[in-house]
Parts: C-alpha cells; structure tokens; sequence
C-alpha cells in the first residue's frame, strides 16, 4: 500500500534514451479543504507486540514483543528498532514512572504458580538496561506508574500497590480485572472492578495517597455482567475518558459526553478526537446533534493503539505487516501539520503547491522527499552505478523507495520491479535479471512515506 507518491527522473538503459535525466516530480491539482488525520511515519519491527508505551520526554517509543520476551527500543528520530532486552517472562504491560526515569514492564512469569516467578522489571530509561526486579505476590499482567514511589498492577483480579523505592508490595486494594489507566498528575486510577460476586463497574479511584478510596463508579458495560471490554484510555488533559463505545466525564461518569459506533481505544490531547478500530471521530459534535461525526477512515484495522498528547501523534500498531503506524493531523495530501509548523508555514491545504525553496520543488514534493521546503538541497537522484545496478542517491532513511520499470514513454505502464527503505545515504537495486526480461526499458524511483 502506498500513498503520496511522486515520480523522480526516469532513466533509460544504457545506450537507450540516456539524456532522459529530467526531474518529473508530479503533483495532483489541490483543493483547499479541512485537515485531515494521515500517516507520518512508518516503522517495521517484524514481531508482533502487545502494548506500547511513548517516552514523554526522550524521542522514544516502547514496545512489548510478548513472544521472545523482550521490550523494543524505537528510536522514533530513524523510526527503526535500535535495541531490545529480555525483562522477563512473557511481559504484558509496561508504563513509565513519574520522574521518567524508569519503564516498569510486567511480567506474567513462567507459568509456574510460585512466589518469586511474578516480577516487574525496571528499566534505566538513561542507558535503557534492566536494572531491578520487583518480585510481586501474584502475577502482573497490567501496570501503572502512579504518584512518585509508587506503582499499581493487577493480575486479570486482585490490584496491588508497589513502593518503587523498596520493591515491596504493599498488597490488594480491590479487584481490578482490566487493563488501567491513570491521570497524568497521578491522582486518579481507572479501571473496571469487582463490586459484587463477579460483576463488573467502572471506577474512579484515588491515588494521590496511600489511603486509596473509591470516588465514583458506574454499571456499565451493559448491567449485570460489566466485563463487555477493555479498553479504557484517557485525554491527556484528563477531562475525558473512554470505555466500550462511550465518552464520559473523567471525574464525573454520570456526565456521559455520547456514545460511538464502535469501541474506542484512544483520545488525543483533549478529547476533542477518538480513535477506533476502524474510523477517526470528532467528538466535538456530540453536543451540537448527539453524535460524533467521522473525520476519516482509520488506515489501519487494530485495537493496539496509544496517544502521544505530548507531540500530538498516535501510534498504532497493525499487526498485519507488523509495523507501527504513527497518525497526525496532516494536510488533505498527507503533510503533518507539526511539520509546517516547523517550517514556519501556514497549514492550510494551499501551501502544499507553494514553491519556497529556490529549487523548483512544492512544499508537498518537499515533505515526500524528505527535505527542507524553504532551503534549496540536493534532489533525489538516479543513476547507473553498473549495466546491471542502479543507484538512488540522497535518500532519506524515514522514506521508502519502490524501482519502477516500464517499455515505453509515450504510454507509460510502470511496475514494481524492487522496493527499499532508505538509509540517508545512496540506495542500491539490482537489475541483472529484470534487464534479461526487459533488455529495453525506462526505470523511476517513486518515494513515499510507507
């Protein structure tokens, strides 16, 4: 799949056409419409993960690879893998702690059953190694990092609290079976508990101390049962929260904002957006006419997503090229909008044409390449570097780029013939055996984002 694409030169074989060395970077004719969420950023790991967790302050992301036991360390400055270490067995969750300072990552153990197989690992954010072990009383399958010194898992059941400055466990407060999501000041715990025999409630707990109280809470999902999902997830500026397919009041669950489609797995900064499974919401016509109103389809089919409130972005993972997928609000054509402002340009649709940089190129041919839309730099070229190799130099290590092959210029079909994600440095496709299929043919690169 792939969107946004422009044509670099297209070079001939040798011997044929060899002049042919003109830029050809197309661009659609634009409209000046809204903005839109879209794709930024693509980072293969090829492994599946479970859960992932932004570094509010450092340009990191991290991820559970629950099958070989190991966090990822994703360098979101090159959008690759740049390191991944065992925690422990079969980990499931992990957060950041107050100071971000240090991951907790739980570990649901191996199976054994035993006091000491159940542990929280600690990771050193300033070197990223495992430092400590917290051994808990029974498994840790969701965590949250709470007020400073302090720490909450659960186990699918009992929810314990954890001094981080000792590693002891200070025990059950309740019964929390669900994945938890906390405030940003630390002061309120959501998740959905036990409060009476098996049946489940929301509930809004307070945790700006030890002594731990329950502030508010609400039948749902659907009376008696309450365990219909899983999904709790919070605005950064703790005004909303999401469950099932309902927006709430955070602090107030009886203030209920309307109710979605489908469920909802994240909310941005403010509340203002929610993001589905398969649809992108804007939740800020609730109360104009009762619903949200679709801004776009979601690119990606997952459930695993977060919201990074702090860069205005959301990474989701799919699962079916596991990849990461980070979103932002971009461009009707896919600019972020974080992007132009950068560049101190407007982020109305109409700058995408605008030509800044002295070199012929759009502000949207800028952005697919990967340069600076106000200074002239070096285009992406392509070159023969054997009869049987081509050359793509100056390419950008966060662009992909597909080597396209067709017979004729006057009605051009072009295919695939290779694709490659670059490396901020010259890309190399060989052609030997395409060239004995087609020993006369025209070759283009096409960048994209992914």
């Amino acid at each position: 799949m792939r969107t946004n694409e422009v044509s670099t030169p297209r070079l001939p074989l040798p011997r044929l056409l060899a002049s042919l060395v003109g830029a050809a970077l197309g661009l659609t004719s634009l409209t000046a419409t809204g903005a839109t969420w879209a794709i930024s950023e693509k980072i293969p790991l090829g492994e599946n993960v479970v859960w992932m967790r932004p570094d509010p302050g450092r340009p990191w992301l991290y991820a559970i690879d629950q099958v070989n036991s190991e966090v990822l360390f994703i360098d979101l400055r090159t959008a690759s893998v740049s390191r991944s270490i065992y925690v422990g067995d079969s980990p499931s969750d992990l957060d950041i702690d107050a100071t971000d300072n240090f991951l907790y990552v739980a570990n649901q153990g191996p199976g054994t059953g035993l006091y000491g197989s159940w542990r929280i690992g600690v990771v050193a954010l300033t070197n990223q190694t495992l430092v400590n072990s917290f051994i808990t009383l029974v498994s840790a399958v969701h965590v949250s990092a709470g007020r400073p010194g302090r720490l909450y898992y659960n186990n699918g059941g009992e929810v314990h609290s954890v001094d981080t400055d000792s590693g002891t466990d200070l025990g059950a407060f309740n019964n929390i079976k669900t994945r938890m999501v906390i405030s940003s000041d630390k002061t309120h715990l959501y998740g959905q508990y036990v409060y009476t025999g098996n049946l489940g409630a929301m509930g809004d707990f307070d945790v700006a101390t030890d002594t731990i109280t329950l502030l508010d809470t609400a039948y749902y999902s659907p009376y008696p049962y309450g365990w219909d999902y899983d999904n709790y997830s919070i605005s950064g500026d703790n005004h909303y929260l999401g469950y099932g397919q309902i927006m709430f009041t955070a602090t107030n669950f009886a203030d209920q904002i309307g109710e979605f489609p489908e469920q909802i797995y994240a909310l941005n900064g403010d509340g203002s957006v929610a993001f589905g499974q398969t649809n992108i919401w804007d939740t800020t016509t609730f109360p104009i006419h009762g619903n949200a109103t679709q801004i776009t389809n979601m690119p990606i089919s997952t459930t695993i997503m977060i919201f990074d409130s702090n860069t205005n972005v959301l990474y989701a993972f799919n699962p079916a090229d596991e990849s990461i997928y980070a979103l932002a609000p971009s461009t009707t054509h896919g600019i972020p909008l974080s992007w132009l402002t950068y560049y101190g340009l407007s982020t109305n649709d109409s700058v995408e044409s605008q030509q800044l940089g002295g070199d012929g190129r759009t502000v949207l041919q800028d952005w697919l390449l990967d340069t600076s839309p106000t200074n002239p730099a070096t285009s992406l070229r392509l070159t023969w570097s054997t009869n049987s190799a081509l050359n793509v130099q100056y390419t950008s290590a966060r662009r992909y780029y597909q080597l396209q092959r067709s017979t004729s210029l006057s009605s051009p079909s072009w295919q695939e013939v290779a694709e490659s994600k670059g490396n901020g440095s010259n890309l190399l496709f060989g052609v030997s055996a395409d060239r004995i299929n087609y020993p006369s043919a025209y070759y283009r690169v096409s960048p994209s984002v992914y």
